[in-house]
């Protein structure tokens, strides 16, 4: 079950594990508190945007130039479920996608190239092997105009504060030692 940003967390760990995430996060992201999209309210958003551009002798030659985005959302969980991927899959298209990427427009802007949208759950009691398979299965990709206006591409991350074990989809791998790393740091902390 998802718990609301203006509700308390069940274990005080997790707070702290959030503000141990959005302090490593902060170094090369913008961090907006208590967003909500699609309904759903979360603790943190975070933004991440670079562009790179190759131009001829003065920026007014520009050449080319390549947008690449990355959008987090913190969600605290007590405990979730195979049943509310559904869910999540949703607020990711039909409300990241579209309200993130596109700005409410039919396409991205000129120039992008990609965008990364992660949600990343963080949750009070361990998941069950079948939403663990689940996660691991969870796989989102949209192409605009045939990748001429660049793609989105899906991360999930499930963060087990119980354990301290993170699970991922294919695309988020890489932000499975991060989050157990993090997790290590805070638990010296307690």
């Amino acid at each position: 079950m998802i718990i609301g940003a203006d509700q308390e967390w069940p274990l005080a760990a997790g707070k702290l594990f959030l503000e141990n995430l959005l302090k490593e996060y902060q170094k090369s992201f913008d961090i907006v508190r208590d967003y909500e999209i699609g309904g759903i309210k979360a603790p943190a958003y975070g933004y991440y945007s670079t562009i790179s551009e190759k131009y001829v002798l003065s920026p007014k030659a520009n050449l080319w130039s390549v947008h690449g985005y990355e959008h987090i959302l913190f969600i605290p969980c007590d405990i979730f479920s195979a049943k509310e991927l559904p869910d999540l899959k949703s607020l990711m298209e039909g409300h990241m996608a579209p309200e993130l990427v596109c700005k409410g427009a039919k396409y991205p802007e000129k120039d992008h190239m990609y965008s990364y949208l992660t949600l990343a759950l963080l949750c009070e009691q361990t998941p069950d092997a079948e939403t663990i398979t689940a996660v691991e299965h969870y796989r989102y990709e949209k192409n605009y105009l045939f990748t001429i206006r660049g793609y989105t591409e899906g991360h999930l991350v499930l963060m087990d504060l119980s354990e301290g074990k993170a699970y991922t989809n294919k695309a988020g791998r890489h932000l499975k030692d991060f989050y157990e790393r993090i997790f290590r740091g805070t638990s010296a902390e307690i």
